[in-house]
C-alpha cells in the first residue's frame, strides 16, 4: 500500500513489525530517496537559489576556504535545508510536504517551484512514519563521540546535554571512525530509540574541541532554546523566568518600564543585578553568561522612548518604539494606525504576546483596528484574537522560557520618518 498525500490509517503499526535493523535500513533508503529527489535535475534553479542564500548567511568566505570544498559543502547544507527545514528555513521542508503540510505562505516562487514539492515522489506506510518523527527535522547541533557500541556511536549532544545512540545512516563516514573524543557537527534523524545521519557530518580534530564549546557556548547565550530538549533543563529554565517575572514586579511594580534610553538603561542594569546570571544554572558549561543588548546611550537621544516589558514565561524583552505601539492601541483609530499595526503583524520580530498585552490594557477600538489590520471584515477581537496572535508565531517558539533578553521587537519595521510618512505620522 503507497500514498503520497494522503493521510495513511496507522502508518507507525508497520513500522512496528520492523526489527531494528530493517528499521534503521529503511531509514537510510528514504533519506537517500529525499536527497535524490531534491537534487533532481528539474529542481536546479531551486537548489540554485538555496545554495545562494546559504552562501549569502555564512560566516566562512570562499577566499578562506578550498572553492571546490566549500561549494560541496554549501550544497550539502542547502540540500540538507531543503529536505528538513525548507527554503531559507521557511519551515515548508520536503518531509513536512510529503506529511501534507503546505508551506507558509511569503516572498519568492510559487509553493511548487521552491524545490520542495512532492512531485509524485511516493511513500509507503512505513515511511510515513519515519516521516513523522522527522517532521522537526530531527536534531541539528554540535556533538562529542563518548562510546562506541556494536555499529553504532555514543554522541553527547554539547547543546542540550543528552545522549544520542546513533548509525551510520547516509553518513559516509564509517562508525569505526568516530573514536571517542572527537566532537563533529550534524543532523540526527530519530528512527524510533534510535538515531541515524541525515547526511555525513563535519568532524574535527579532537585538539579545537575548546573551539567547538566556544561555539556552542555563543549560540546558547543568544538563543538557548536547543538547551531546551532537556526536559530537566526546560523545567528548570521555567522556574527562574517565573521568578524573574515576580522580581520585576516587585522592582517596578508593574511589567512595562517607559523611558529614555538612560532610564530603561539604569532599570535593565537594576533587573539584571536583582536576578543575577541566571543562564549560569542551566548552562552546559560555566563559561556561558546572561547576553543582553542594551540601548547605546550615546547614540539613542533621551527623546527616544525605550520599554522594558516582561513576561512569566517568555522572559524579557527591551523594545524600541513600543510608544507608537501602545499609540496605534489607542483612540482615536486614525487611518495611519491599522497600517502601522499590519506591519507589525507581518513582522516575526514582534512578539505576540507583547500585543496582547496592548490589547489587554487599551481595549476600545480594537475590533475596528484589527480587522482593518489584518483584512479579515468580520474580525472580532474577543472571537478571533487569540487565533491571529497565535497563528503569527511560529508554534515551537511560543512557550520557551526566555532566559536570554531578546533585541528590539521592531528591528525590520521602520522608525518614522522618511518614506513612511504615508503610514506614520511624523507629528
Amino acid at each position: 500500500m503507497t500514498s503520497t498525500l494522503s493521510a495513511a490509517p496507522e502508518p507507525a503499526a508497520a513500522l512496528g513489525l520492523l526489527t531494528l535493523r530493517e528499521r534503521l535500513d529503511l531509514a537510510t533508503r528514504l533519506a537517500h530517496r529525499l536527497v535524490r529527489h531534491v537534487l533532481r535535475p528539474a529542481n536546479a534553479d531551486a537548489v540554485a537559489r538555496q545554495v545562494a542564500y546559504v552562501r549569502t548567511e555564512s560566516p566562512v568566505r570562499v577566499s578562506d576556504v578550498d572553492p571546490e570544498q566549500y561549494d560541496e559543502v554549501t550544497r550539502a547544507c542547502a540540500t540538507d535545508m531543503l529536505v528538513h527545514a525548507g527554503p531559507r528555513e521557511t519551515g515548508g521542508s520536503l518531509v513536512r510536504r510529503l506529511l501534507g503540510e503546505a508551506p507558509a505562505a511569503g516572498p519568492g516562487p510559487a509553493p511548487g517551484d521552491d524545490g520542495t514539492a512532492p512531485a509524485g515522489l511516493v511513500i509507503d506506510d512505513a515511511e510515513r512514519a519515519l516521516l513523522e518523527q522527522w517532521r522537526d527535522g530531527g536534531v541539528l547541533g554540535y556533538f562529542v563521540v563518548t562510546d562506541l557500541v556494536d555499529e553504532h556511536a555514543v554522541l553527547h549532544n554539547l547543546e542540550d546535554d543528552l545522549e544520542y545512540r546513533v548509525f551510520t545512516g547516509r553518513s559516509e563516514i564509517r562508525s569505526v571512525a568516530l573514536v571517542p573524543g572527537l566532537p563533529l557537527s550534524g543532523r540526527v534523524l530519530p528512527v524510533g530509540a534510535a538515531w541515524i545521519f541525515a547526511g555525513t557530518p563535519a568532524v574535527f580534530s579532537p585538539d579545537v574541541i575548546e573551539g567547538v564549546v566556544r561555539a556552542v557556548v555563543a549560540l546558547l547565550t543568544s538563543s538557548p532554546c536547543p538547551a531546551y530538549r532537556n526536559p530537566r533543563t526546560l523545567a528548570r529554565a521555567r522556574e527562574l523566568v517565573a521568578d524573574h517575572h515576580r522580581a520585576f514586579r516587585d522592582l517596578f511594580g508593574d511589567v512595562v518600564v517607559e523611558g529614555t534610553a538612560s532610564h530603561v538603561l539604569d532599570c535593565c542594569l537594576r533587573f539584571k543585578d536583582r536576578i543575577g546570571a541566571p543562564a549560569e544554572e542551566f548552562a552546559l558549561f560555566g563559561a556561558l553568561r546572561d547576553a543582553r543588548w542594551l540601548p547605546d546611550d550615546a547614540a539613542d537621544p533621551d527623546d527616544a522612548t525605550f520599554a522594558l516589558v516582561h513576561h512569566p514565561v517568555r522572559g524579557l524583552r527591551m523594545l524600541d518604539w513600543y510608544a507608537q505601539l501602545r499609540e496605534v492601541h489607542t483612540a482615536p483609530l486614525l487611518p495611519w494606525k491599522p497600517r502601522r499595526l499590519a506591519q507589525v503583524l507581518a513582522d516575526p520580530d514582534a512578539p505576540s504576546w507583547v500585543l496582547g498585552l496592548l490589547a489587554e490594557r487599551h481595549p476600545d477600538h480594537l475590533d475596528a483596528l484589527y480587522r482593518t489590520a489584518s483584512g479579515r471584515p468580520g474580525f472580532v477581537w474577543a472571537n478571533d484574537g487569540a487565533a491571529l496572535l497565535r497563528d503569527r508565531e511560529p508554534a515551537a517558539g511560543r512557550d520557551e522560557p526566555g532566559i536570554v533578553m531578546a533585541s528590539s521587537i521592531m528591528g525590520r519595521v521602520p522608525p518614522p520618518g522618511g518614506d513612511m510618512t504615508d503610514v506614520i505620522p511624523t507629528w
